[in-house]
């Protein structure tokens, strides 16, 4: 299955050509990576300091140019790395918590995922978030199955990685707390779980915080890990949200104050998009209650981001109309076909008796979640599809062993 991933995300990069030529995310991941090997710091397009998005992936990139060269094929094939590792991690994953049937299942549906092969082609964090995110969370479940509760060496190592995680996006930072009940379940003692969190905590802060006495210095703010923070926020909480980016994202707060310099400008818009957004949300209860539904909706609607950002949303189209009409449909259907096996996995038992379980629907609970509180996008779904995977086949593993009951 790994040669397979392997196989299937090479060919998508040879075919694409793509290039980071329109102003967007991966337009601006890249020259940050640039910026950084030519030793110029992570600097804005103005050159100016900043710290608008989470630094992580541009420093890996930045490494990564260094090492091999300032082409983006290095980036890519930097991802269709991270890609099979990330089959590799589900399988594992799989067999820890399950079986070798569900495990191999698991990773033969990641490997053949059309969005997570084209997120392969652009220089976007997905795919490195989501191999970091693994691989923290196969740690943390062969700690918790080790039987020494009390031997921190795998969780140390998971909080170092969950660092890297948060240092790519932020969102990881709570994500501890969603294995309390895996812990628990798993037979963990409230004490040990206590340890645990702290030894996470601990190690999560060793990565993050060399970063936030950087954006100190530099910002002359205290800012943990991105001034996008509360850009993204106020977006999801204004008089003209509607539950995704919208027309304008998050333009109007971005440039507002145009008397301070860049720098301060920055900051500026990230402290008044969280005071703002707090300030609507408690004076429009009524619609507060209804955007986390807009937000759920545009969070996992389709799964067409992944073919859509390789084309620029438009501004890079390469593909003849019928070719692109027919994959958009086939990442969809792949797409809602896992939904449909999760649902099918879930409904097996309504309430998880299984640690392994529990700790996915955990997991995929608490990242919807987070982006309710900001906003929805289907962009945003990608880290939880290889968990997706593992639901969805452990319903099909079930199915196939009923199966083999009957032939006998």
């Amino acid at each position: 299955m790994v040669g397979l991933a392997f196989a299937l995300r090479l060919v998508w990069v040879l075919v694409t050509q793509w290039q980071p030529t329109f102003d967007d995310d991966a337009f601006r991941y890249d020259f940050t990576a640039r910026a950084l090997a030519n030793g110029r710091g992570y600097i804005h397009l103005t050159g100016d300091p900043t710290a608008f998005w989470p630094p992580g992936y541009p420093v890996l990139l930045a490494t990564a140019y260094v090492l091999f060269g300032q082409n983006v094929i290095v980036a890519q094939l930097l991802n269709v790395a991270l890609g099979g590792a990330t089959v590799w991690l589900v399988y594992l994953i799989g067999r820890r918590l399950f079986d070798h049937r569900a495990a191999l299942l698991a990773a033969g549906i990641v490997a053949c995922f059309p969005s997570l092969i084209f997120y392969t082609g652009v220089t976007l964090s997905e795919i490195t978030f989501t191999f970091l995110a693994l691989l923290a969370i196969y740690l943390l479940i062969v700690d918790a199955q080790s039987g020494r509760q009390r031997d921190l060496r795998f969780v140390l190592g998971a909080g170092l990685v969950l660092g890297l995680a948060a240092l790519t996006r932020g969102q990881a930072l709570l994500l501890p707390l969603v294995l309390v009940p895996f812990w628990l379940r798993s037979g963990v003692s409230r004490p040990v779980i206590g340890h645990k969190l702290v030894a996470l905590a601990l190690a999560m802060g060793l990565i993050v915080a060399p970063w936030t006495v950087r954006n100190a210095i530099e910002l002359d703010a205290p800012v943990l890990i991105a001034t996008n923070a509360g850009v993204d926020f106020w977006i999801g909480h204004h008089q003209s949200a509607t539950g995704d980016f919208g027309s304008t994202g998050g333009a109007q707060l971005v440039f507002s104050h145009p008397e301070l310099d860049p720098v301060a400008r920055e900051v500026r818009a990230n402290n008044d998009g969280f005071a703002k957004g707090l300030t609507f949300a408690v004076t429009h209860p009524a619609r507060e209650l209804a955007l986390p539904f807009e937000k759920l909706f545009w969070l996992y609607y389709n799964d067409e981001e992944g073919l859509r950002w390789n084309e620029g949303h438009g501004g890079q189209n390469f593909l003849p109309g019928n070719v692109r009409g027919g994959l958009l449909a086939l990442s969809n259907v792949y797409y809602f076909a896992v939904l449909g096996l999760l649902v099918l996995g879930i409904g097996r038992r309504f309430l998880p008796r299984e640690p392994g379980r529990l700790l996915l629907l955990s997991l995929i609970g608490y990242w919807t979640l987070i982006h309710l509180a900001f906003f929805g996008n289907p962009r945003f779904h990608a880290p939880v599809l290889p968990l997706m995977a593992l639901l969805a086949a452990l319903a099909w593993a079930g199915a196939l062993t009923g199966r083999d009951e009957r032939a006998h």
